[in-house]
């Protein structure tokens, strides 16, 4: 969904979703961006069936790029991916699998467009039972909860 800017804040905040790949492997990815390939977090689920890589690109630069491993993708599970300045981390299913803590974050007004792609590419082929995006970052506890 294109315009909703507003609603999305750009320099931290978390994009959960709940959600199963298609079984014939076509996989794809879910995102928060600006359309483009500069800006962008996204969750990309692999054809693989077992990978999932969570990735933050600001201004064309990687800040974080984390392969997610041994995951089932056709079965739901719950992901959440939160971004914040030097700050990142995926739960997944009640566990934190995955941190980092550098990076940057986007500029304000930069992140307006919530997608069942990467906004450049990769549509995602799966059934989506829950899509949100917090507008702040939420604490370890709450993303254990919320994942759980």
């Amino acid at each position: 969904r294109d315009g909703i800017g507003s609603l999305i804040n750009s320099t931290e905040g978390v994009l959960f979703v709940e959600a199963a790949t298609l079984s014939d492997g076509s996989g794809g990815a879910i995102s928060v961006s600006d359309g483009t390939s500069s800006n962008y977090i996204y969750l990309y689920f692999h054809p693989s069936g077992t990978k999932i890589v969570a990735k933050v690109v600001v201004g064309g630069v990687v800040q974080m790029d984390k392969n997610i491993l041994s995951i089932d993708e056709t079965l739901n599970n719950k992901f959440a991916f939160k971004y914040k300045e030097n700050d990142f981390s995926v739960f997944v299913n009640g566990t934190e699998v995955s941190t980092d803590a550098v990076g940057s974050t986007f500029p304000l007004g930069t992140l307006n467009r919530l997608g069942l792609d990467s906004g450049f590419g990769l549509p995602f082929y799966g059934k989506v039972k829950q899509l949100q995006v917090y507008n702040t970052a939420l604490t370890d506890t709450q993303l254990a909860a919320l994942t759980s």
